[in-house]
């Protein structure tokens, strides 16, 4: 079972709103290590301690995303990649290249957990409103619903990678810490909790429905 804790993810973060049916409720990066990188909440309003419910549901998508850290990092979790392999190999077959594979991790509270491990060990869950998701289209087309959410993932991922390869956030890191982005994923948390990318993972969530 993984030993990460709440303490080290943000966990007073500006939280963002969404256009209401949006059923994305939380995104979360967690690096190849196991260590928490990055968690954002969102329909939830502010998180400041007189706020009792929109702080216990910034805890709960906390516990949720070990929840999925722990599926990752159990024995289970060769099924999981072998589920990612299928499905990679069928988008292969079918040409959609531009996809990738996401996994139905569990579902908690009416939030579905979804999970995608990239070839370099990054993992990105993404939880949504059960109730809200797949139908709000009015169509019921549960394909194409998908097809969108494993569009958001690529594009959360593509988010991620241009973040910590911009040159002018390596250097800040480095010149503010000694850290170098090579060294384990310790820089990247600090680089994650940058407004830029909070902003850039909230045009994302708007985009989605």
């Amino acid at each position: 079972m993984s030993t990460t804790t709440t303490s080290q993810i943000n966990t007073n973060p500006i939280t963002h709103q969404p256009p209401p049916n949006n059923p994305i409720q939380f995104i979360s990066l967690i690096s190849r290590n196991d260590k928490p990188l990055y968690i954002q909440a969102f329909n939830i309003g502010n998180t400041t301690p007189m706020n009792h419910t929109n702080a216990d549901k910034f805890l709960k998508y906390n516990f949720l995303s070990h929840m999925a850290l722990d599926i990752f990092t159990s024995p289970s979790s060769l099924s999981l990649r072998e589920q990612q392999q299928q499905q990679q190999q069928q988008q292969d077959t079918h040409q959609n290249g531009d996809q990738i594979p996401v996994i139905l991790l569990f579902i908690q509270d009416q939030v579905m957990v979804y999970g995608y491990e990239t070839n370099n060990g990054l993992k990105i869950v993404i939880g949504l409103d059960q109730t809200r998701n797949f139908n709000d289209n009015g169509n019921g087309n549960h394909q194409n619903s998908l097809t969108k959410l494993r569009k958001l993932f690529l594009d959360v991922q593509k988010c991620y990678l241009r973040t910590i390869f911009n040159p002018l956030n390596q250097i800040y890191i480095n010149s503010g810490t000694g850290i170098s982005l090579n060294d384990d994923d310790d820089g990247d948390d600090s680089i994650l909790q940058s407004p830029t990318f909070d902003r850039n993972i909230k045009k994302l969530v708007n985009s989605y429905i």
